[in-house]
């Protein structure tokens, strides 16, 4: 009977996702967080694991959006790619860092993710992070080999983003690690604040 139910999931799941957005059975599984209906799909061992939708997405990046540190885990261990891009460039780690994930950041960089490849736009995963304004996520980065002074395509690196955002003391935090232009912006910050 259980397994009347599995294959009748798995249809269901295939009429209705491949119609709409691209996805499979397996990026459903992930994006109910059903493990168990997951983990059979993958031992099954017919589909591609990095298999994308319409938009580049991953079971990987859903894992990550959906914030499951459980499928994030498996699908790494069962040979998802870390550094696998949608079709913004936007990789796993970038979507960790959006939804200020730290475990999750983690789990990636441990797995071997490129902590400087940057999306369509240029923006690596500590611009994001910088952006974001997430500094135990920054520090992690740094900590694992993020480059501070990558510019993205507007040409400005993580601190200026960081100032550019208003987010002032993640640009202070930043200037140290910084070769580039964040210092004039930082003491551009210090020689306002001092005016008033």
């Amino acid at each position: 009977m259980k397994r009347i139910i599995v294959i009748l999931a798995i249809l269901s799941s295939l009429l209705l996702a491949d119609s709409v957005n691209g996805w499979q059975p397996l990026h459903e599984s992930v994006y109910k967080s059903d493990f168990e209906l997951m983990k059979k799909i993958v031992e099954k061992g017919d589909c591609d694991i990095d298999l994308q939708s319409k938009a580049g997405i991953s079971p990987l990046h859903i894992a990550v959006k959906t914030r499951n540190l459980l499928m994030v885990n498996y699908l790494l261990d069962h040979g998802a790619d870390v550094d696998i891009q949608d079709n913004n460039g936007y990789t796993p780690l970038h979507y960790a860092i959006s939804a200020r994930r730290l475990k999750i950041v983690r789990s990636l960089v441990m797995h071997d993710a490129d902590v400087n490849l940057a999306n369509n736009a240029g923006i690596t995963p500590l611009q994001q992070a910088a952006y974001t304004n997430d500094f135990a996520i920054v520090d992690y980065l740094l900590d694992n080999g993020a480059d501070p002074d990558i510019l993205n395509a507007n040409g400005i690196n993580a601190c200026e983003l960081a100032y550019a955002k208003g987010n002032f003391s993640m640009a202070h935090h930043l200037k140290p690690y910084t070769h580039g232009e964040c210092g004039k912006y930082v003491n551009e910050l210090k020689t306002t604040k001092r005016g008033k």
